[in-house]
Order: C-alpha cells, then structure tokens, then sequence
C-alpha cells in the first residue's frame, strides 16, 4: 500500500512538473517576443517623430500664418513618403491653441485619400486627451496606447521648441491589431518544440485517470456515488427503460448556510443512506447540493419510487444534534434512459413550483421542456447575433411640444435571427438578463449611437439597467466614449424608476457620476405615487417618463388626467421635463397637450425605425 502511494505521489510530480514547465518556457517566449515587438515600435515611431521634425524644419512653426495651401500639401506629401518608408500609420505635427489642439501637418493613407478623410491645415483634433496635451509641457518623448473604432494603436509625442520660442510636438502612430497574430506565432512554434513532450504527457495523464477514477465518480463530501457516476451508469445501462426520480431536499441550502457545510452533509448522508436500503442493486447518487437520484428498473418502476419518496419520515428528526426537520420535492420520470435526467429535472421543478411532494413526468410537462429549448435556441441566437453584427439600433421619435417638432430618438436594440427575421426586445429581454449580457447589448448599441451621431446636432437617448449603471467597466467605455463626444448634452441616459427606489443611494451616485460627464438623465417607467415621484425628483435628474400603463388611460380617466396635470406643474416647478408614451390617436395628443406634458411618443408620433429623418430639423407634426 505504501508503495503504491509512493507511486502515484511520484506520477503527480512529474505530471505537475511538467505543465509547470510547459506552461513557464510558453510564458518566457511570449513575454520575450511581445518585449522585442514593442521595443521595435518604439524604436520606429521614435525616429519617424525626430524625421518629422527635420522634414518641416526648426521655423515652419514660427510661419504658420504665412503657409500656402500649396506648402501644405507638398508637406502632407512629404510626410506620406515618409511614413510609408518607416512602416508607420501617421506622422504629423501639432501645437497647443488652448482649448484645442490642431494638426500643422499630417501624413494620410490611401484609405483617407479615397475616402476624402485628409486632415487639413490648423484641424482641432477634438479626441486630444490629457497625455495628449500634457506632452506640450513634457521635456522628453510621451508615449501612449489608444483604442478607438479604427483599432488599437500606439502613439510617440515628442515636444520641440522653435528658435522662437514656439512649442510644439511631432507624433507618429502606429497600428498595434498584428501584435496578437505575431505572439500567437510565437506561441504556436514554443508549443511545437514542446511536442516531444506530449507523449509523456499523455502517458502521465492516462495513469493518472486511471489511478482516480474511482474517486472522480464519489462524491468527497459524502462518499457516496455523483453525477459522473449515474451518466456512466445510464450509458452501460442494457436496459432502455428506466424508472428515475430527483428528489431535492427543499431546506438543505438554507440549513448549510446556517449551520455550516458539515451539518448539511450529515443531513443529505442520511437521507442518502435512508434510500440506498431499497435502491439495490442501483446506488443512490448525490446530483447537486441539494439533490440525490435514486433509480429502479422494475415495471411500473415509477409508482414503486412515488411510494418510497411518500414513506420517507417527514416527521422524525433527521439528525438530532441539532435537531432538524426536512421536506422533500420529487420529480419522477419513466421510459428512455436517455431522457430520465431531463424529464426528470422538468417534474422536480414542477414539484417545487406547486408544493408537491412527487411530480410525474407526462406528455403535458412538455410545454416546460419545449420553453427550456426555446430560451437555450434564443440564448445561442443572441451570442451569434453579437459575433455576427446583427444587433440594430432602432429609433423612437419623442414629439417636443413646444418646439411643436421631434426633436429626440429613443434609442432600442433589434436581434436579426439567422432566418434575417426582426427580434424585438419583448422577445429576447428575460433571456439576456438571464444571460447576464445586458451590458454586452448596451455597449454594442451606444457604440453603434454615438458612431452615428458624434458629427450631428441629433439628440439621442439610451436605456441603463441598474447592472448597466453599477457595472465598472460599462461605466469606463461609456466615460470614454463620452470624452471624445462632441455634444455630451444632446445625449440621455435613461434608468428605471424601480431600480432607482430599489438602490438608491447607489444609483443616486451613479446619476451624480453621469450628469459629470454633461449628460442628461431621465427617470423611465414612473408609476408610483406624488410621495414618492417627489423623492426622485429631488435627485440630479432631466426628465422623467411616465409608465405607459398611466398614460393609456389618461384621455377615459379623469382622475389620471388630473394626476398628470398636477405632476406636470410639479416637474415644471423643478425644471424637469415629463415625457409620456403610448400616444396613439390625435385625441390623445391633444389631451397631453392640455395637461401640459412636455414630450410624447407612440405611434401616432412614429414608430421605431432603423433610420431617422434629416430633413429640416426633424418630423413635424402639425398642431
């Protein structure tokens, strides 16, 4: 016995040994590589930035107000040349015209030639950042790693002072997208001259599945069989059919919780053991913390695990030290094994959901199966749409009334299915926020909005959950992005009235965060009482919209009509905006008007479209 634990510690530590090196030599030649690459670059745009610098000679920046047009460009030309010479993307010179920073000469590529996208003489760089404009007052080369829609880059700024006296800087970028494919290559031929390794690694691998197989099918708190155990047991199965029940201990969770992890397994131990005296030749199997399968192959199997389930003894402690009481749920299917677990898992959910002690599998469970297929179909619909760019802005015109013009679009995400189908948000919102990807949806959409709009003078809204809100690294992109938007006002941030009452001190931050940025934000779905609305008024809020469930009904109630009208002179008092929706026909239109709202969407204003109009400012509707 010793010496067959001698051996398997040894079969360990060569194994072990063996990643750890694998692992180490892969690590040393990426970091390698990735060092010689970046030192290359800053090798590169080091001279492009000095070269720069004696293409446009020491005066050209004390004459800026004597340079042609034509200097300009044989300049520009000069620079190209020599930017494709050095294998960089740009190379340019700017000076500080506080508040801006302007281009006083750039090189351009053959794409911004096509595309009619050459900087000119004196253009305000309006992305400038801090480092950016700090390399003004720096004594030796900035350099700066950058992400924009364009790619990643890194930039070299190296300042210079005119012999009279005028301060400027040469830069040069260079596109950093083939430094991942260059370190992949790299990875790849350590991980070849590792290959003589494999074979040993297999080897060791093979006797070590081997040596625990028997533990990798126990569960280590119990010591009775898994999971990995009952799917060996139902593929070797020589029977097709079975009968098999999940049970689930409804108050194991909350007795772990309070009495720590040892009591509870004391607790499913005995219970386990309680059913492994009627189970055999089958054993009873520990699915998840708080579930066991027990199973049986005899006829009428089902009725024969519903009566052992029904005896267990609810009404006897199952430990006395301390003494506990359970309850247990079950789930019972019969018929192909392949589709015990499933089955079986859709009656146990029944069965906790109605508060019965044992459910059986029938055809009309099928309706919860075939939702569980529709959500896990929608879920991979979704993924493919974020891989495939099938994710479309639509666009919600909001009517201002005293403009008598729209003049905001709330914007919304649309999924293409793989049939070219339109998925509305009714359709796909429980299963992203199941998913967890309501961050994922909201930065694809603000990336698409501000892409569109960043060089037009077109207002635009954009709903937050309270994830969004709350989520650190949503909140750096959306910072990010807000620093190179040229109108932060003409954009708003909307956040749900529950989720707001629900976290308010956090969210009162967050508001107090955005509005820093020169955003707007509007309070949606508001449904509560004056008290109440009267407390969200008071946070550092534009606007808020009513839920649509109030504003249907305001032209056929008079008592709604007149708690719109008051909460408008409220909000009026306040300088907020009220905004309504589910404005349908002209007569509720005009009846908004009368109580003094001041926005409205809804179909008789425009439904959502992927597109919006430009003409004059926006759709006008007639008073």
């Amino acid at each position: 016995m010793l010496r067959r634990t001698s051996l398997i510690g040894w079969l360990c530590i060569g194994f072990f040994t063996f990643i750890a090196s694998l692992i180490s030599y892969v690590g040393y030649s990426y970091h390698t590589t990735r060092q010689a690459i970046m030192d290359d670059i800053d090798t590169r745009l080091l001279h492009a930035a000095k070269a720069a610098q004696l293409v446009i000679g020491d005066d050209y920046h004390d004459r800026l107000n004597n340079i042609e047009p034509v200097q300009f460009e044989q300049l520009s030309a000069k620079l190209t040349a020599l930017a494709s010479a050095l294998d960089v993307e740009y190379v340019y010179t700017m000076i500080y015209d506080a508040p801006l920073v302007r281009f006083t000469s750039s090189s351009y590529t053959q794409k911004d030639l096509k595309l009619g996208h050459i900087t000119q003489f004196l253009d305000p760089y309006f992305e400038a950042t801090v480092v950016n404009k700090g390399a003004f007052r720096s004594t030796e080369p900035v350099f700066e790693i950058s992400e924009d829609q364009w790619g990643h880059f890194k930039t070299i700024l190296v300042p210079f002072v005119s012999s009279k006296g005028t301060v400027y800087i040469t830069g040069a970028d260079i596109t950093t997208d083939d430094v991942a494919q260059q370190l992949r290559v790299s990875v790849a031929k350590a991980t070849l001259t590792a290959c003589f390794f494999f074979f040993i690694a297999l080897l060791v691998a093979g006797l070590y599945l081997l040596l625990y197989k028997k533990s990798m099918t126990s569960d280590t708190r119990t010591g009775f069989a898994n999971r990995i155990a009952l799917e060996r047991d139902l593929a070797k199965n020589k029977r097709q059919h079975l009968s098999l029940a999940i049970i689930w201990v409804s108050e194991l969770e909350d007795i772990i919780s309070f009495y720590g992890a040892s009591v509870g397994d004391q607790v499913i131990q005995r219970i386990m053991k309680h059913f492994s005296e009627f189970t055999y030749p089958y054993p009873v199997y520990r699915l998840a913390t708080s579930k066991l399968v027990i199973m049986c192959d005899t006829d009428k199997g089902e009725h024969y695990l519903t009566n052992l389930i029904k005896e267990f003894p609810n009404s006897r402690p199952v430990l006395n030290n301390p003494h506990l009481y359970v309850q247990l749920s079950a789930g019972i299917a019969s018929g192909n094994k392949a589709l015990l677990l499933d089955n079986a898992y859709v009656a146990c959910r029944q069965a906790k959901q109605q508060n019965k002690t044992v459910c059986l599998y029938a055809i009309h469970n099928n309706d919860g199966k075939q939702q569980q297929a529709n959500h896990l179909a929608l879920a991979h619909t979704l993924q493919n749409a974020f891989e495939k760019d099938r994710v479309v802005a639509y666009f919600t015109p909001r009517f201002d009334v005293k403009k008598n013009a729209v003049t905001q679009h709330m914007c919304s995400a649309r999924i293409i299915n793989e049939q070219g189908a339109i998925l509305g948000t009714e359709i796909y919102q429980k299963v992203v926020k199941r998913s967890r990807m309501e961050g994922k949806l909201t930065h694809n959409i603000l990336t698409q909005c501000v892409t569109r709009f960043r060089k037009k003078n077109t207002a635009w809204s954009l709903k937050l959950s309270y994830q969004d809100a709350t989520d650190p690294q949503l909140i750096d992109i959306i910072n990010q992005e807000l620093r190179r938007y040229p109108q932060p006002a003409l954009i708003t941030f909307e956040l749900d009235e529950q989720a707001v009452l629900n976290n308010f001190n956090s969210m009162a931050a967050s508001i107090n965060m955005l509005k820093s940025k020169g955003v707007k934000i509007l309070i949606n779905g508001v449904s509560s009482g004056l008290l109440t609305v009267s407390r969200v008024m008071k946070l550092n809020i534009d606007a808020i919209k009513l839920d649509e469930h109030i504003s249907a009904h305001m032209h056929r109630d008079e008592q709604v009509f007149e708690f719109i009208s008051h909460l408008a002179k409220l909000c009026k008092d306040r300088d907020i905006q009220l905004v309504v929706g589910a404005v349908l026909d002209e007569a509720q239109f005009e009846r908004f008007i009368e109580a003094g709202v001041d926005m409205m969407q809804g179909r008789h204003i425009g439904r959502a479209t992927p597109h919006i109009r430009t003409e004059s400012h926006l759709l006008t509707i007639n008073p």
